[in-house]
């Protein structure tokens, strides 16, 4: 039985994400986001609304899935909680209110939070720190 091309990659994909650290899995999902509130933008430029609504219903689940794993009781994860609960209401109301106006400010708070984090990554990688101290 041979694998489709279709097969091999989803079995690539699922492996590099098992493989993951969760660092990783973490901008693995920033990732994501990112790639869904770009194409939920292109998909407003041509009014497909579909695909809006798509693109921005799964970025909420992205978020969801961020916010809903923080510790609330210390002050990083109570402030991310905020952030994430203000992105997840502005791409709501983008979608419900047909506005990509609210979507740029998601973006760049996401972009911010993401890039910490991949500071973070590289500080915690083996002889890391310097690294990261050369990329603030």
């Amino acid at each position: 039985m041979s694998d489709t091309a279709t097969d091999l990659q989803l079995r690539y994909l699922t492996d590099w994400i098992l493989t993951a650290t969760p660092i990783q899995r973490l901008l693995m999902l920033f990732d994501g986001l990112h790639t869904d509130l770009d194409a939920a933008l292109e998909a407003f430029a041509t009014r497909d609304w579909k695909d809006v609504s798509d693109h921005l219903v799964h970025a909420q689940e992205i978020l969801l899935a961020l916010r809903d794993g923080l510790d609330r009781t210390t002050p990083l994860g109570a402030s991310l909680h905020g952030i994430y609960s203000f992105c997840l209401s502005e791409l709501v109301r983008a979608n419900l209110d047909k506005e990509p106006e609210r979507l740029p400010a998601v973006r760049r708070l996401i972009e911010q939070i993401a890039d910490a984090n991949r500071v973070a990554a590289v500080a915690n990688e083996p002889g890391g720190s310097a690294s990261a101290q050369a990329a603030l």
